[in-house]
């Protein structure tokens, strides 16, 4: 297939053209304009069907490369993807307008569509019928996020489809349609989107302790919730009271999240915690669950978060910010070298910092006072030869790891003698950027 609207049909090697030698035949001059998307042959080989922007399917003979019917409108606007079921007896096919549609193979009849877009949209609104569909808010026009660019059969004859915006739907098969192929299909009570991410993932941490829940994010500005024991998705994360009209779901708007954080206490009547995140579109975004519900803006670009208990400090390419109880409670505190890692203590008293000179800076953080929220109590110079890349404090306070480019050391709290010193632990060859205890440490 090419964007001249025109199927080229050839054999070999050495390859020529089956249908037609030097002019263009009806078989080929298929589609009325536009490119051709896709092209798949059934299982057996016998029949051939193509999928192009005019909207139309076209079926042909497998052998003879001879067109045998062209459906045409069976999409709004561009189809994307078609694929057969095993059998070879239907055709499934997505497109632009955000519908999946079954045909019957040999009629070309649409027996069944699939309102993708529209799923997608009850999904994001929680499953509930807000009374809008997902056109309402564009002018008519379908999200991009809900266009379906490719669909297949997998395994037991299920039909998925998947969108613009990287999510997986699983199409369930009505029985009335009495389809033999279609058992596993008709099992499903309701179309099941799985999600995850489709740019590289920039952050994670972990939820509320005893849920086993994961949270990660990507460069893309979309954060997904994971169920730990299971490693499936419970779904991505969605803003409250502002239109995803794109249904993309990007949290931060489409920016990279340089980091997440979670903090058990701070004050929500669930008590199941508070999700930060800081993402380059300069702003903090508060989730409980996987409803983002408020958003901070901050004065510089955030590269790093940590909580303790009730407070969270977030690292800007400025300075440091000290926020509480989903407030800043503090002016940004602008240190006299560059801060590349931090790392607050439990009890909220006391912040690391590692610096790009190699030292590890020890703060006891006053929050009650604004202006001048950490008192400087200690240096650890010259702990790393690079600049610190991560810091991490055991699960029982008592030991500080940090990494550069190379090395990973440790150092007592108490004294802040070393445990681990560098040279040592030196089995990276790029950046350390995160580091973790276990749970005996």
């Amino acid at each position: 297939g090419m964007e001249d609207a025109m199927v080229m049909f050839h054999k070999g090697p050495p390859f020529q053209r089956v249908v037609g030698e030097e002019e263009v035949s009806e078989s080929e001059r298929c589609h009325e304009r536009g490119a051709v998307h896709g092209l798949r042959y059934n299982n057996e080989g016998s029949r051939l069907a193509s999928v192009g922007t005019d909207g139309s399917v076209c079926f042909y003979d497998g052998k003879g490369m001879v067109l045998e019917r062209r459906v045409e409108k069976v999409h709004r606007s561009s189809v994307f993807g078609c694929a057969w079921n095993e059998g070879g007896t239907h055709l499934l096919t997505c497109g632009a307008d955000g519908f999946a549609r079954l045909l019957e193979g040999s009629s070309g009849d649409v027996v069944y569509e699939w309102n993708v877009a529209e799923i997608q949209w009850q999904e994001r609104n929680g499953g509930s019928d807000t009374g809008e569909d997902s056109s309402s808010n564009n002018n008519d026009k379908v999200p991009m996020g809900a266009m379906q660019l490719g669909c297949a059969f997998v395994k037991g004859e299920i039909p998925i489809s998947i969108g613009f915006n990287g999510q997986i739907t699983v199409l369930p098969i009505p029985t009335s349609l009495d389809l033999p192929f279609a058992s596993n299909a008709s099992k499903l009570e309701k179309p099941l989107i799985i999600t995850g991410h489709q740019a590289p993932i920039s952050a994670m941490t972990f939820g509320a302790p005893g849920t086993n829940t994961i949270y990660t994010a990507d460069t893309d500005g979309v954060i997904v919730q994971w169920n730990g024991n299971t490693g499936n998705p419970n779904g991505r994360v969605f803003v409250i009271d502002e239109v995803d009209t794109d249904i993309l779901g990007k949290v931060h708007g489409g920016a990279t999240i340089s980091s997440l954080a979670f903090c058990q206490n701070d004050e929500n009547e669930d008590g199941k915690g508070t999700l930060f995140s800081a993402g380059w579109d300069d702003h903090l975004r508060i989730t409980r669950g996987t409803h983002c519900i408020d958003k901070l803006p901050l004065e510089a670009q955030p590269n790093a978060l940590s909580t303790g208990t009730a407070l969270t400090v977030v690292m800007t390419v400025e300075g440091l910010l000290l926020v509480q109880h989903r407030k800043i409670i503090s002016q940004l505190f602008r240190l006299p070298y560059r801060a590349t890692a931090i790392c607050l203590s439990r009890d909220d008293a006391t912040l690391y910092i590692g610096g790009d000179d190699g030292n590890i800076y020890v703060y006891s953080v006053h929050s009650s006072d604004a202006v001048n929220p950490l008192v400087e109590t200690h240096v650890l110079r010259q702990s790393h030869g690079q600049p610190v890349q991560s810091l991490r404090l055991s699960n029982d306070g008592t030991k500080l790891a940090s990494s550069d480019v190379r090395d990973v050391c440790i150092h007592s709290t108490d004294d802040y003698s070393p445990i681990v010193s560098k040279g040592r632990w030196c089995f990276h060859t790029q950046s350390i950027r995160s580091l973790a205890w276990s749970p005996d440490d």
